[in-house]
This record gives structure tokens, C-alpha cells and sequence, in this order.
């Protein structure tokens, strides 16, 4: 029999090795995408020493925008060196979601104390301070991402099959490619979710009571730091009701506070009851089955494609479904995933502008996480040696095409950046489904013929394909700087 000291140990010391290792590569790996997340962190430390959510103390690189509303411009923003900010009110204000910078108040605070900044003393916006920032503190949310999923794992599974979820969940997933490139929303919304998760299948799998009040907050947070956390409050409270009645008070007390603090922020900052950039009326469904074509199976947005190990983990919770331990939970993710990918693929810029890969379907990855753990105890109970040795060799086939895809995202600049300025997919969005050159395959091939190396004119734009083709640079990595990475249009 084990010494329960000694697993004690070993896990403590295979989960400070994750955190240390994925860490590391994360830091080290070279591509920063900064774009929607610019001037969060400055946001952080106007709360920090101006005591504001309001940047009227700060000079910026380019003028900002008057908008009547906060929401952020869709596409060709008047100003795309400040997209991001808006003029409200006579406020400065960050016109995506702030609970990003919230959270961070604490990390900031520390790399302030190191001389870190977003800004000089004089008030002048740092860009490379707030890129060193958002890089370190993403690094770390996503190494300790990476941690909560093994150690949820274990759970169900022993210290081999969890570790091997959680290094998969790493680096075979929008975790490498686009989380942990800057602090994207997404970045602080699946750490939480990874809580959450936590959370939930641990008192189904000890059969333990809901903790309902740390249960809200940490979903209160998922929406406050990105609007589709509406969607598991939405799952988690029906599925409360259904199987958790006696902590549906405390939950819905806890959330509903939360929320009235919500609006409370939104009022003072925004002068709205909730800021423009969550009203649903930015869901439009024109187009639903293209866009969902695009979403889940598109070489360069499908999730599908991005990340293959899905269809396994779907296979595994189909194939061994009598064997699932935990059903009820399988559902919740279920439910969650299939509703976050239909509010994507009702979005009219579903294709999530200049970005890597679907990285739009982020938010569910947690989601996922679940299904493999669960969908993994499941394959472990029973199954013929003959499909068990068949179903490892596919899965580590799947994992190894994840890891090689995601692993572009995050190491070349070329994939991430270069093939947006060659395909301006804003403009035209059809090419996410073009097959002769997918993003992640940007740098390793010839591009077609269309493919032009500027914003097209009003002219270009219009038309179905530009008439032009400009010339083209050498299809070697080029050695592009921060300062010259493309700045998309707000998505």
C-alpha cells in the first residue's frame, strides 16, 4: 500500500514542476500579441495611484476617439494606435471589459514596486513597461491554469494521466498560442473558469456540499472580466436548481451582489448601467451556418482544427458514457460549450479579428479540461486492450498535431501576426476557410496570389477580392518588432 505521505509529495512536487516548466516556456516563447489588452494594465495602475477608473491623467500616442456609447469600434477604428479607448463623457475611459485590470491590482502593484510601469512619471503611456507586464502576469495565470487542471485531475486519475491533461491543456491549446501571449480577457476568464471547474467536480466527485458563495464569486468575476461568463452562470444556476437546491440561495444572494457592485462600476466609469461592450445586441446570427463552419472546422479559426484532441475527448465521453463518472457535470460542459459556440458564431466579427487561431472559443477550454478528465476516468474503468492500445496511439497522434499547431501561434511571429496583414481577414473573412493557406502554416508556405501587405483602401475594401496584388517580402521568418506588429481592429 502507497504511504499516503509519499503521493502527498509527489503530487506537490509534479505540480511545483508544471508550474515551473510551463512557466518558463511560456516567458520564453517570443510572440506578444498586444492589441485589445493595451492600456488594461495602465487602466490598473490608474486605480493604483489615481485612484480613478478614468485615464484623463495620462498622454497617449494618438488622439482618442469621441464615442457616444463605450463600446469599442468593430472594425477600421478612427485611431488604431488608442482603439481601445474612447472619449465618454469627457472621461478617458478602456472601453473593453475591466475586470482584467482589477484583478491584476495586486501583480501591478508588486512590478510598480520593481519599477515596472505603464507609464513614465510624467504621465506618458510605456507600451514596453505594460508589454512586460501583461507578458510575466499571463505567464504565470496560465502556468497556474495549468496546475489547477492537474490537480483537479487527480480527482479522478492518477499523477501520470493528470499531468498529461494538464501539459496537453498547456501547449496543445489557445493556452500557448493566444492566452499567455499577452493578457487577453481570456486569460484572467479561463483561469477562473479552471476554479470553477475545480470547484464543481470536486463536490460531485467527494460528494461534497456546494460551496456556493466562493462558487458565485468566482463566476461573477468570469463575467465582469469577460461578458460570455454569462453563459456558465446561466448553466451553473440550472444546474444548481436541478441537483443543488439547498445552495441556490447563498448562490444567487452572492451573484446578485456582485452584479450590483458590476453596475455600480459601470455608472461611475461609463455613465451606463452596463458597459457597450456586453449589451447582447452586438449578437447579430446573420449567417449562422457559415459562421459556425467557420468557428468549429475553418483551417484558420476552427477549433477543431486548431486543437484535434477535441475529437477524442468527444469520442472517449460517447464511446464510454455508462463508465462516466460524474455525468451530471459532463452535461453542465456540454451545455456550456455548445452555447459559447453559437454566441461566437452570432458575432459579427466571429473570425476574432487579427488574432491566431479560434480565439474566440478560448472561454471554454476549461470546459474541455472537464470532458478529458472525466471522459479519461471513464476509458480507464473498462475497455478491450485492443482499442485501449488503438486509442492511445490516436490521442497522442492528436496531441502531438495540437501541440505542433499551437506551438506556431506562440513561436512565430509570421503565423501569429504576418499572415493578418497578408489576408486583412477583417476585410474579408472568407479566407479563413481557404485551404491553400492556413494561419498556422504562414512562414512554411508560399501564399497565394491575392494576398496584399496593407489595410485595403474604402475602394479595396468593398470588393470582393483586391485588384491588386502588391509585391511580396521573402517567405523566411521575418524579424518583425513589437513596435511594427499589426494593430487589428477592435474585436
Amino acid at each position: 500500500m502507497t504511504n499516503p505521505s509519499v503521493v502527498r509529495r509527489t503530487r506537490f512536487l509534479v505540480t511545483v514542476g508544471l508550474f515551473a516548466f510551463t512557466y518558463l516556456v511560456f516567458s520564453v516563447s517570443p510572440v506578444i500579441d498586444s492589441s485589445d489588452s493595451a492600456y488594461s494594465i495602465l487602466l490598473s495602475e490608474s486605480i493604483l495611484h489615481h485612484r480613478s477608473s478614468h485615464l484623463n491623467s495620462y498622454r497617449f500616442p494618438a488622439p482618442i476617439a469621441e464615442l457616444k456609447t463605450s463600446t469599442p469600434p468593430t472594425l477600421d477604428p478612427a485611431n488604431p494606435a488608442t482603439y481601445e479607448l474612447g472619449r465618454v463623457n469627457g472621461n478617458i475611459v478602456y472601453c473593453f471589459p475591466n475586470g482584467s485590470s482589477v484583478l491584476s491590482l495586486p501583480f501591478v502593484a508588486i512590478l510598480n514596486a520593481l519599477s515596472v510601469h505603464a507609464a513614465t512619471s510624467d504621465g506618458i503611456y510605456n507600451k514596453p513597461g505594460e508589454l512586460l507586464i501583461e507578458k510575466t502576469l499571463s505567464a504565470l495565470l496560465m502556468a497556474l491554469l495549468t496546475c489547477v487542471v492537474f490537480r483537479t485531475a487527480l480527482l479522478l486519475l492518477n499523477v501520470e494521466a493528470s499531468a498529461v491533461i494538464a501539459l496537453g491543456l498547456a501547449f496543445g491549446t489557445q493556452v500557448w498560442s493566444t492566452a499567455s501571449r499577452s493578457l487577453w480577457s481570456h486569460t484572467w476568464f479561463i483561469t477562473l473558469g479552471g476554479v470553477a471547474v475545480a470547484v464543481i467536480l470536486r463536490a460531485e466527485s467527494e460528494d461534497r456540499k456546494i460551496p456556493s458563495i466562493f462558487l458565485a464569486t468566482i463566476l461573477s468575476w468570469m463575467y465582469l472580466v469577460r461578458p460570455t461568463g454569462a453563459i456558465p452562470i446561466l448553466c451553473v444556476t440550472i444546474y444548481l436548481l436541478v441537483y443543488h437546491r439547498n445552495a441556490l440561495v447563498a448562490f444567487a444572494i452572492t451573484g446578485a451582489l456582485w452584479f450590483g457592485a458590476f453596475v455600480a462600476y459601470s455608472w461611475f466609469t461609463f455613465g451606463e448601467l452596463i458597459p457597450g461592450y456586453y449589451l447582447a445586441s452586438r449578437l447579430q446570427f446573420h449567417g449562422l451556418s457559415t459562421a459556425l463552419a467557420g468557428v468549429l472546422i475553418s483551417p484558420s479559426r476552427g477549433l477543431l482544427v486548431y486543437v484535434p484532441t477535441i475529437v477524442f475527448i468527444l469520442y472517449w465521453i460517447v464511446r464510454y458514457w455508462n463508465q462516466l463518472p460524474c455525468r451530471k457535470v459532463v452535461v453542465l460542459a456540454l451545455a456550456i460549450v455548445a452555447l459559447h459556440i453559437v454566441s461566437v458564431a452570432g458575432y459579427p466579427n466571429w473570425w476574432g479579428g487579427g488574432s491566431y487561431g479560434p480565439r474566440l472559443s478560448t472561454d471554454i477550454l476549461p470546459w474541455f479540461a472537464l470532458m478529458a478528465i472525466v471522459g479519461c476516468a471513464g476509458a480507464r474503468k473498462s475497455s478491450p486492450l485492443i482499442f485501449s492500445r488503438l486509442e492511445l496511439l490516436a490521442v497522442s497522434a492528436l496531441l502531438g498535431l495540437s501541440i505542433a499547431i499551437n506551438a506556431r501561434g506562440a513561436l512565430s511571429v509570421y503565423a501569429h501576426h504576418v499572415w493578418n496583414l497578408e489576408m486583412v481577414i477583417d476585410h474579408h473573412p472568407k479566407r479563413a476557410f481557404d485551404w491553400s493557406y492556413p494561419q498556422f502554416a504562414a512562414g512554411l508556405i508560399k501564399p497565394p496570389g491575392y494576398v496584399i501587405w496593407r489595410y485595403p483602401t474604402p475602394q479595396q475594401s468593398s470588393a470582393s477580392e483586391p485588384s491588386k496584388t502588391l509585391p511580396r517580402a521573402s517567405h523566411r521568418e521575418p524579424s518583425l518588432s513589437l513596435a511594427t506588429a499589426p494593430r487589428e481592429a477592435a474585436r
